[in-house]
């Protein structure tokens, strides 16, 4: 749901949240911890296993520093364990059927690896975004153009966050540079997302054209 209701001089996206005072905020990271190893252990093959062998239990975690007592993981244990047993793998703790999307990793460093979402994921995913783009200066006034690749890699959601606030969203992705250069003179947005690199590309190319990217465009962020 868009919080379009939000003022829009306001600084925070959720000031409950991001102003709360700090022994308010560790204890409600506390009790999130707790419950999350909790149903890690409870939920999954591979966290099980794991606290098992290390001799550890979810009941041991009394404050946030109890945390370095459990294993930890890198992107080779993510790796080992994906469709392991199930098509998600050991570190899954929800069945397929309560999967709504999947992402992975762009595998640059190797396989790449899988990242499934439930719906509660997914909105509070989307919820985060919207608040890193609220931070960014972004409000339901602006025009958002996504001029990135939509692929199965987290990246290409993102433009979701963007409605969340209630912001107009236009879903361009990757597509040539002179067609993004009409969608921006077309309906000039205030906001674009894209590389730094094919921005810099984008801006010498606009130049090509005799445009000038400071004034021929709202673009201001």
């Amino acid at each position: 749901m868009a919080k379009k209701n939000i003022p829009y001089d306001q600084k925070y996206y959720d000031p409950e949240i991001e102003c709360m005072p700090r022994p308010e905020l560790e204890a409600m990271q506390l009790e999130r911890l707790q419950e999350m190893v909790q149903y890690a252990y409870d939920n999954t093959v591979y966290y099980k296993r794991s606290f098992d062998e290390a001799g550890v239990k979810p009941s041991d975690i009394k404050t946030l520093e109890d945390l370095q007592k459990f294993p930890f993981i890198d992107k080779k244990t993510e790796r080992e364990t994906q469709h392991v047993g199930s098509f998600f793998g050991e570190m899954c703790s929800v069945p397929e059927e309560d999967v709504i999307f999947m992402a992975t990793s762009s595998g640059s460093t190797g396989v790449p690896t899988v990242s499934p979402f439930t719906q509660e994921d997914f909105d509070l995913w989307q919820d985060t975004e919207a608040r890193l783009f609220w931070q960014a200066g972004m409000r339901p006034t602006d025009r958002y153009v996504h001029g990135l690749n939509f692929a199965l890699y987290v990246g290409g959601p993102d433009v979701i966050g963007a409605q969340r606030l209630g912001a107009l969203a236009i879903w361009v992705g990757a597509v040539p540079s002179d067609r993004l250069i009409f969608v921006l003179q077309q309906y000039q947005p205030t906001i674009i997302w894209t590389s730094p690199s094919y921005a810099w590309t984008l801006g010498e190319k606009i130049k090509e054209k005799g445009l000038d990217p400071r004034t021929d465009f709202s673009i201001h962020t």
